[in-house]
C-alpha cells in the first residue's frame, strides 16, 4: 500500500518525518539531530523535506530555534502558530531594511560617481 499524507502519496522518508513531527509539540519539539539519524539526510536535504510537507503537503510544521527546545514540531494551537510566526516576520522585517537601505545606498552611490 502506497502511504500517503492528507491523500497525497509520499516517499517512506517523507511519511517518516511526518509520522515523528506529528507527535512533537512546541514544547518537546524533535531535534535535527533525530531526524537526520532517522532519514540518512543532511541538513540542507531535511529542510527541503520539511517544506516539502509544509508546501506540499499542507502540514503546519512548526521550527525553534536559538532556544534550549531546538526543532520541529507539529502546529497544533493558535499560540504554536503565533510563538512560530513571530521570528519569520521579524526576519522579513530585517531583510526587508535590508533591500531598502542597499537600494538607497545603490542609488546613491550612482549619483557621486557621476558627479
Amino acid at each position: 500500500m502506497t502511504e500517503t499524507i492528507n491523500g497525497i502519496p509520499t516517499s517512506k522518508t517523507l511519511s517518516d518525518i511526518f509520522n515523528v513531527v506529528c507527535n512533537s509539540s512546541l514544547d518537546n519539539p524533535v531535534k535535527t539531530k533525530q531526524l537526520i539519524l532517522l532519514t540518512g539526510l543532511n541538513e540542507r536535504q531535511l529542510r527541503d523535506a520539511i517544506n516539502t510537507l509544509r508546501f506540499m503537503y499542507g502540514v503546519p510544521i512548526g521550527a525553534v530555534r536559538g532556544t534550549k527546545k531546538n526543532g520541529y514540531y507539529l502546529i497544533n494551537t493558535q499560540d504554536a502558530l503565533l510563538e512560530t510566526i513571530a521570528p519569520i516576520r521579524s526576519q522579513a522585517r530585517e531583510e526587508l531594511k535590508l533591500i531598502r537601505k542597499l537600494t538607497t545606498n545603490f542609488n546613491e552611490w550612482k549619483e557621486v560617481q557621476q558627479q
